[in-house]
Formats: structure tokens, sequence, C-alpha cells
């Protein structure tokens, strides 16, 4: 070599194939992305086989041949066979595959004696990134695919042209690995989901736009029916013999191609496109735009078809689990036997319909896809056939694993009035549940007994700031209580009543006798405190835009044990603040309400309000009620006379009440 050839490169070769048959429309889409192909140091030539019907899309190819700077074969062919393409789906016959295998075959020949260092082939309804061919090449790969979506048909989810076993299956599994139909759904999520991340991935099978290098192509790979083996399509035989020559496969998901699988498919091109150039964003990110309406439409119309369909001689209660959230799940656990047993009294059979479906993505920032469905259910209930219909709000929320589970439901009659309740029964039943989105009232309800010289004052004078009204019980005080409560809720206090024994030993009976006086006015929402538990001031701003919305039922709040005016406590068997509980509920008049049936630790609400919807809300609660250690030894007298075994507490927590040297955390403000 001279020294001025020092340092040289070869180019590389590099053959573009395609057998085309394409209507012009989709087929100028094809080429203008090839033109378009950024070719920085490699010579690329054409191998097209034209099969094509349409005299303007040969005419297409004519030109394209005409203007461009690169070698380009033609090779004309006769079109004597036909395929079905509408706008469900593609129909290919035996004869038809195998000969556009011949075709690919015959591209891979030529490749091969003109000593080209890759083969690229490609479908001609596929529209490609500029950046698509050079960075394959960049892979060095032997065998690899650049990723493209595709809704097979009309009604179902886009999914990729590539997989990981036998026919079509993304599923991993052993071979001897038997799966549960969550866990099927939850490993093919995984995989789809993976792919829309960028990356290279192993897979089993793949084509329509892949990248061959020249040692696969002499080492044997090609598109030959391998003759024992009964899958459909020349590319998964072209898989299992790449795999057999001992070849990975991969399918890269940088710049995702797009599909022209159907005609109104032509209406994202510009879209698709403009994105490609406009780098602004990337085209994993429209990718990721394009599949999530789909994906999003899959999973509500299959929610809503298994989840509110039902043959009561066949119901299980677990339809339609699969796509609900962990929260929603638990809600049904809890009312699985009420709902099975409703469905088969009433000899159910029902079959729910979509009329209609509208997704909204501009939460899809926060992880979050609202939907809005029409249907219809046509039951046979009793021997009694009719049709009704509903509406339904549907929060989608990505959970791990980058699973889309609904989180949120809210149902609502052909009159567009809130239904209670989300399952089937609830559906039926047709209960109608308060809603009111404004001018709610809040009642304060609260349990008191001797109170007057401890924290009522400054609870009840914090809460005079919020409430609306309030309704007191007040357990045989024998101080001043009452007139505590009277003096500082003045016209507020909507009822207060004083039990003349004490039931304090009782705390269910007390907790059911204030929830009945609480009733008694017509309540919309409602707040439970004890005397000893006060909201951080931010409380005043947020409560009306708690209250006043049409979505949830009840709110949660972390209640912090303070053990002094400064400091709460944080241990072992101290973490109340850890976890959310429910102080506030919207009540609603349709809900069947049940009660832990308890003496002590009952809970001051019923146990099933977490069958209705709600939030967590992060807002906090001080609690004084152990804060100085004349109270904590009393409550620790109190606890050990009323339940000395424990039965209805945690017994290591009560003896834990009086430590010498617990573990304090500050308070912060924030």
């Amino acid at each position: 070599m001279s020294s001025n050839n020092k340092g040289f490169k070869r180019k590389l070769k590099i053959l573009i194939g395609s057998s085309i048959r394409q209507e012009a429309d989709t087929l100028k889409h094809f080429l203008d992305s090839l033109d378009n192909l950024e070719k920085n140091n490699i010579l690329v030539n054409y191998y097209f086989i034209d099969d094509n019907e349409e005299s303007s899309s040969r005419d297409l190819l004519k030109d394209f041949k005409s203007r461009a700077k690169e070698k380009i074969i033609i090779q004309k062919e006769n079109a004597v066979d036909s395929y079905i393409c509408n706008e469900d789906t593609h129909h290919w016959n035996e004869k038809l595959i195998w000969k556009v295998a011949k075709y690919k075959n015959r591209i891979i020949d030529y490749c091969k004696k003109n000593n080209y260092d890759y083969l690229f082939l490609i479908d001609s309804d596929i529209v490609l990134h500029p950046k698509t061919l050079n960075h394959l090449i960049s892979t060095k790969k032997d065998i690899i695919s650049e990723i493209f979506w595709t809704k097979w048909r009309q009604d179902s989810s886009l999914l990729p042209q590539v997989w990981l076993y036998d026919q079509y299956s993304m599923i991993e599994k052993g071979r001897e690995e038997k799966l549960s139909q969550r866990e099927t759904s939850h490993r093919l999520n995984n995989f789809i989901e993976k792919l829309k991340e960028p990356g290279i991935y192993e897979v089993g099978g793949l084509g329509a736009c892949t990248l061959i290098s020249k040692k696969a192509l002499n080492k044997g790979v090609n598109y030959d029916e391998i003759y024992n083996i009964s899958f459909w399509g020349e590319d998964r035989h072209f898989s299992i013999r790449a795999a057999v020559l001992g070849f990975k496969l991969y399918v890269d998901t940088t710049y995702p191609a797009y599909h022209i699988y159907r005609k109104s498919d032509l209406d994202g091109v510009r879209d698709y496109k403009e994105k490609c150039l406009e780098g602004e964003k990337s085209d994993f990110d429209y990718s990721k735009e394009i599949s999530i309406k789909s994906n999003i439409s899959s999973i509500v119309k299959n929610f809503i078809k298994n989840f509110y369909s039902c043959d009561y001689r066949v119901v299980t209660g677990f339809e339609g689990y699969r796509y609900l959230s962990p929260h929603y799940i638990e809600k049904l656990s809890q009312s699985q036997d009420t709902i099975i047993g409703y469905l088969t009294s009433h000899k159910t059979i029902c079959t729910a319909d979509i009329i209609d479906l509208n997704i909204n993505t501009e939460k899809i920032h926060k992880e979050v896809v609202e939907a809005e469905v029409r249907f219809s259910i046509s039951s046979k209930e009793a021997n009694t056939e009719n049709q009704k219909y509903f509406s339904c709000s549907l929060h989608l929320k990505k959970y791990k694993d980058s699973l889309w589970l609904i989180d949120f439901i809210s149902l609502r009659n052909s009159e567009n009035k809130n239904i209670l309740g989300f399952s089937l029964d609830n559906l039926l039943k047709a209960k109608e549940r308060v809603a009111k989105s404004e001018n709610n009232k809040l009642t304060l309800m609260m349990l008191v007994r001797n109170e007057e010289n401890k924290f009522l004052s400054r609870v009840l004078s914090h809460s005079f700031k919020y409430i609306d009204n309030a309704v007191i019980l007040d357990d045989a005080s024998e101080d001043n209580t009452v007139g505590v409560c009277k003096r500082i809720l003045k016209d507020k206090l909507e009822n207060i009543v004083t039990n003349k024994s004490s039931n304090f030993k009782n705390e269910i009976y007390l907790r059911k006798q204030l929830w009945e006086m609480t009733l008694k006015t017509n309540p919309d929402w409602i707040l439970c405190l004890d005397a000893d538990e006060v909201f951080e001031n931010n409380i005043i701003n947020y409560i009306r835009d708690l209250i006043n919305q049409s979505s949830f039922d009840y709110y949660s709040f972390r209640l912090f044990d303070m053990w002094d005016e400064s400091y709460y406590r944080e241990d072992t068997y101290w973490m109340a603040h850890k976890y959310y509980r429910i102080f506030l509920i919207r009540y609603q008049p349709n809900f069947y309400y049940t009660w832990n049936e308890a003496p002590q630790h009952c809970g001051r609400f019923p146990n099933n309000i977490t069958k209705l919807d709600g939030c967590q809300c992060n807002i906090r609660l001080k609690h004084y009620g152990w804060s100085n250690e004349a109270l904590r030894k009393e409550k620790y007298r109190r606890y050990m006379d009323l339940d000395p075994e424990g039965v209805y507490g945690n017994i290591n927590q009560y003896e834990t009440i009086l430590d010498k040297n617990p573990s304090l955390i500050k308070w912060k403000e924030i």
C-alpha cells in the first residue's frame, strides 16, 4: 500500500432489497424514506422485485431509478396471484407466502454473488427513520431488525414484528413452566413495555425490516421452507434456520419505523416524518405515543367486556381482575362473596358492549391516562330481558414493570347520575351515588369525656375555622367538657348529647351512637376527630378543594403521636405516621355500612368504607394524647384495665408506653 493510501478504510457495500407489490400512495412513502436515509461512509445499491399490479406503482419504481445516484436493479415479475388487504387485516395464502420467500432468496443470492457486506431487507409498506441504516450497521450484529408497531387487526393493540418463541409468542416461559393467566399477562406486558425503551434486545423471531451480515448470508441463512415445521410465514422459517446455524437474533428500538398496514395508517405518516425531522422529540417517544392510546383502548375494551359481562352458571368473581390496580383488587376481594351471591341468586346473564370510547393522554407525563366509555348491558335476570346504558370514567396508571392498570372507576347511569360502587352487582342495582362537587357541608363529629383541662379547647378552636357544623357525644363527663364545646363551637354546634352513664368500656356502642346522631343532621362530609387531634394549619386552605369534588368518597391522613409539643415518637411499636387512616368521608345514603363489632379499637368509622373510592392526603395530624407523662400513665392504666391481654390492641405497645428513653423525632413544619 502506498503512503497516500495509509489509513484508507473501504466503504461498506450495502444492498437494500425489497419484494414489492404495493399501492402507489404507500409505496411513495417507502421510497421517499429510502431516499432520505443517511448513508455516511457506505455504498448503497438497490434490488427491487417489481411484483406490482398497479401501473402507477411500477412508474414510481422507474422514477426512483431514474433520479437515484445509486445502482438500482428492478426485476419485473408478473403479478398473477392476489391477496386480500382491507382495513381490518391482510390475508395471505400459502402460495403467495412462498413466492415472496423465493423473491427474498433471489435477493440473497445476488447479494452473496456480488460480495456485499450487508443486506437490508425491507417490506415496501415501511417508512424508515433517516438514521436507521447507519445505526443498525453500527450495532455490529449479524442479524438485527428495526422495530415497528402494528395493529394486526383493527380492534387489537399495537404489537411489534418480533417475538420470542414459536409462531408469535411474546411470553418468556420455560418448557415445563405453567403460568396463571395473571402471570401470563404480566410477562407479556413486560416484554411489550421493554421494547418501548430504546436499546438492543435478543429475540426469537423477526422480519420485515432486517439487516443481515455477509457472515450470516454465507453461512446459509435464507427463506426456504423447512418441511417439518408447520409455522406459518417465511419469517418464522428464516428465524429458526438462523438460530440453528448459530446466530442470535436482535431487535433495535432506537429508531422505530412506521408501518402503513392499512390505508388509514397513511394519516400518521406526516406526523411521523415531522417528528423524525424535528429532532426535538426522540422517535422512541413517538413510538410510545402512538402505542399508548391503542394499548389503553385494548385494555379498556377488554375490561368492560370481561368485568361487566356475566353468566351466573360459571361466574368466578375474578373476571377482569388482571386489568385492575392492587387497591381495586383488594376492594373486590372484600366483596367477592357478596357479588357472586347477588349474581347467582338473580341468575344473571348479561353482556357488555362498548358504544363509544375516548382516550385522553394529556396527563401521560404523570403516567396517568383517562378514558371515557359509553356502553350497554344486555341482561337476562330472573327470566327478564332488558338493555341498559351506562357511561364510565376510568383512570389508568402506569405501575411497576410498566403495567397499565385501572386505578379509578366512576359509573353513571343513562341520566348521567353517578352510581354507587363499581362492580357488576353495583351496576345492576344502580343505586345512585352522591357526587356533589360544590357547596358541600363539612360536619365534625367527636366523642368526648372529661376533656375540659386537656386539648379540647385547642382542637375545637382550630376546627371551628374550617367546619360548618359539629355533632358531639359526651360520654358522661364529670367536668365542664360540655360547656367548653358550647362556648367555642357556638352556633356551629348542631347537636350535643350527654350520656347519663359512661360506656367507655364499650367503644363500639359509643361510635355507633355518635354515627347515628350525625346522620340525623343530613351531612355531606363527616370529619371524625378525637378531642386530642389537630390538623396542621394548611387544612384550612385546602379543605374546600378536598370536599367539593365528585371523584372520591373518603380521605386518609397520617397521624403523628406527639410525645411533647415539639417531638413525636417513632420506633417499632410507634409508627402510626407511616400509615394513612381515614378521618374524612362523604356520606353515601345508599351505601350499606358495616362496623367492626369490638368493644375496644373498633375504629371511628364503619369498617367497609374502603370499598368506596378514596384518596390519600399529605396534610398531617398531630395526636396529643401521649404528649405528657400524666396522660401516658392514665392511658397505660386504662388499657391494662380494659384490655389486659392485648386482645383488641397490641400488648407489646402497651408495655412501651412508659419507656424512659423513647426514640423521638422533632416535628418540622412543611
